[in-house]
C-alpha cells in the first residue's frame, strides 16, 4: 500500500459518491472561509434554477472574485460529475 497524501481523501471520498449513484459532487482542494463558502454556495444555489450546474458553480466563482480577488477564497471548488 502507498502512503495516503493529502487530497487522496477527497478524491476517495468524492469516488464513493459518483459510485453509489450520485450525479456530482462539489469538493474544495482546500480548507475554505467560512464566510466565502457561505457566500459561494449561496450564488451557486441561486443560479443552478437557471443554468447547469457547471455554469452555475462558473458564476458562483466569477462573483466570489469581486469581494475576494485572492484564488485561495474561490479556485479551491471543484465539480466532479455531471456538469
Amino acid at each position: 500500500m502507498g502512503k495516503i497524501t493529502n487530497g487522496d481523501e477527497i478524491i476517495g471520498l468524492t469516488r464513493a459518491f459518483i459510485y453509489a449513484g450520485t450525479p456530482s459532487v462539489i469538493t474544495t482542494l482546500w480548507k475554505v472561509n467560512d464566510q466565502a463558502s457561505y457566500e459561494l454556495m449561496r450564488e451557486f444555489y441561486s443560479n443552478l434554477k437557471n443554468v447547469k450546474k457547471s455554469e452555475a458553480l462558473r458564476r458562483a466563482q466569477l462573483k466570489i472574485m469581486k469581494s475576494y480577488p485572492e484564488p485561495f477564497f474561490w479556485a479551491a471548488y471543484g465539480l466532479t460529475g455531471e456538469p
